[in-house]
């Protein structure tokens, strides 16, 4: 997708930048004209992403509050402004079944890192768009924010947080002219997605997706561009799927 430049002297965070869907969502900013600044806790591979599209790394512990706000203070000191926030950073947590036996600790990383990371750097950079008068923020769901399932309790959960938070935002922050959308990714055919289905596994989720296939991060990449760019001017408080149809059927 070209957008004509649009990006062009606009700042543009992305976190999770590491890998997979970040990596890529990265990498398509740059194309298009970003300054992207690269977020991730792993630094290897976040430089060689830097180096690679020209962006500015970041390695960042999203579970600290300190170290996020010293961050959103580095980007506005340096740049002057941030135009588009995307949060793709993410734990995938919560395997051990039920409710009943998910362990206060999966809870809490769950909660950290999916949930309270994503609301605590989006309210740190409402300030500074709402002082320009526009923004985007693009936040990321999952299939199982709307479809439970029989383990993944606190993950699927703290997805669903992060879908209200989406709205609440696009409701308190739209008279500022900033929109805030999430997109809801399938399964992707990340290195870390795909250690956790064995073939078997893997067989039964592409048999139980329209499309028959499992995404490819560049796919994602094109969804958080669209949103956060003016040809998705009048769309905010929105969850878009990108799974290939899988929440829209009923499974085989």
């Amino acid at each position: 997708m070209s957008l004509d430049s649009e990006f062009e002297g606009k700042v543009v965070i992305v976190t999770g930048a590491g890998g997979g869907i970040g990596s890529a969502t990265a990498r398509l900013f740059a194309e298009e004209g970003a300054t992207t600044v690269l977020v991730d806790r792993d630094e290897g591979p976040l430089e060689e992403l830097a180096t690679e599209i020209g962006g500015r790394a970041h390695r960042l512990d999203l579970r600290d509050e300190a170290a996020i706000d010293a961050f959103v203070d580095a980007v506005a000191a340096e740049h002057g402004r941030i135009d588009a926030l995307i949060n793709i950073a993410g734990v995938f947590v919560g395997s051990e079944g039920t409710v009943e036996h998910s362990s206060r600790k999966t809870w809490d990383l769950s909660l950290d890192v999916n949930l309270r990371a994503t609301s605590h750097l989006t309210a740190r950079v409402l300030p500074l768009m709402t002082q320009a008068g526009s923004g985007a923020v693009v936040n990321t769901s999952s299939t199982q924010a709307r479809a439970a399932d029989i383990g993944w309790s606190s993950y699927g959960i703290a997805k669903a947080g992060v879908e209200s938070f989406t709205r609440y935002v696009a409701t308190q922050y739209g008279e500022h002219g900033i929109r805030c959308n999430c997109v809801s990714p399938g399964v992707t055919a990340t290195p870390r997605a795909l250690e956790r289905f064995p073939e078997d596994r893997a067989a039964s989720v592409r048999n139980n997706t329209p499309l028959r296939r499992f995404g490819q991060p560049e796919e994602l990449a094109e969804a958080y561009l669209f949103l956060a760019s003016e040809r998705s001017s009048f769309i905010t408080g929105q969850v878009l799927p990108v799974d290939g149809g899988m929440t829209v059927h009923l499974p085989a």
